[in-house]
């Protein structure tokens, strides 16, 4: 597969960076369009491309992303030993040209050719994510790099809580490449192109809260799909409710056998605490009652949608 460069990143503003890739799918919409990505899902990346709207947010974790990126790349060729360069561009495919990368850079190996380099930040507690390995989004996310760049092998490099420093290798993986292709074909050909939304998943509660913020008083009825939809809801919430009683008579056997002690250790090496805390709130009865002023005027009014499900008459 070839690849086209379609623009120098260097020479276009951030907004213009942000419409230009609203037309294809990038690396980090990869796990999101093949349904692996833990927050983000289909529905989510199919109102990101077809609507005109640019968030430029820049949160904590992105700024200090973008302030380590070239430090994280320094140190990686100084551990490597590797000749590493920045390549500020943004490529599409030829073959699928809705297949975008921006990566973060090259590795020239000692046999003379190329690897790709990806770059991460992580807070502390995101330790456990990287344990066995590359985390799925980001693997999918250079497998999707690794196609449109035709390239054979990625370091993937990561500063987990600002001092464990670690580089993982991954190489090619045609298979999975094959898979997001195709899934990636589908979405953009059957859904972005066709203006066809996507079946929504478990991620999609704030998209579908920004594609539907309102309700217009109207009534509909719904097909017999529906009614299989909400047997399925129902036992799953029956499950749900038959788990968490177990988790609270398990969690309350441990609290007898604990009794006064603080906390216990097990054979089996757990730890177990239950320990005593305060906790302090506000009187929101009482400050109403004595100072309604003051209340009304640090009361803030959002909307939202409240969702529910009644069951037919005589049901029990």
């Amino acid at each position: 597969m070839s690849k086209v460069a379609l623009a120098k990143i260097n020479d276009i503003s951030h907004t213009e960076w942000l419409k230009m890739r609203k037309h294809g799918i990038g690396g980090s919409d990869a796990a999101a369009v093949c349904g692996l990505n833990r927050w983000r899902g289909p529905l989510d990346v199919y109102l990101d491309k077809t609507s005109d709207k640019i968030e430029e947010k820049e949160t904590p974790a992105i700024y200090w992303g973008n302030v380590m990126e070239p430090v994280l790349r320094t140190e990686f060729a100084k551990r490597s030993g590797l000749v590493v360069e920045e390549v500020p561009f943004l490529f599409n495919s030829r073959e699928y040209p809705f297949m975008i990368a921006n990566i973060d850079g090259i590795a020239r190996e000692k046999d003379g050719s190329v690897s790709l380099i990806e770059i991460k930040t992580a807070n502390g507690f995101a330790v456990k994510d990287w344990d066995n390995g590359l985390p799925q989004e980001y693997y999918l996310q250079i497998q999707h790099y690794m196609s449109v760049l035709d390239l054979a092998k990625s370091y993937v490099v990561v500063l987990i809580g600002g001092n464990d420093f670690r580089i993982e290798e991954i190489p090619r993986d045609d298979e999975t490449i094959q898979t997001i292709i195709a899934l990636e074909t589908n979405f953009w050909r059957n859904h972005v192109l066709t203006l066809t939304p996507p079946a929504p998943d478990a991620t999609s509660s704030d998209a579908l809260a920004g594609l539907y913020p309102t309700s217009n008083g109207t009534s509909v009825i719904l097909g017999s799909e529906a009614d299989a939809i909400i047997d399925d809801l129902e036992s799953a919430k029956q499950l749900e409710e038959k788990l968490k009683a177990a988790r609270t008579e398990n969690e309350n056997n441990l609290k007898a056998m604990l009794g006064e002690a603080e906390c216990a250790k097990t054979p089996g090496g757990y730890s177990v605490r239950w320990k005593s805390s305060t906790t302090s709130r506000i009187d929101t009865a009482k400050l109403k009652a004595d100072h309604p002023d003051l209340v009304a005027k640090y009361t803030k009014t959002t909307s939202y949608r409240r969702f529910s499900i009644t069951a037919p008459k005589g049901d029990k």
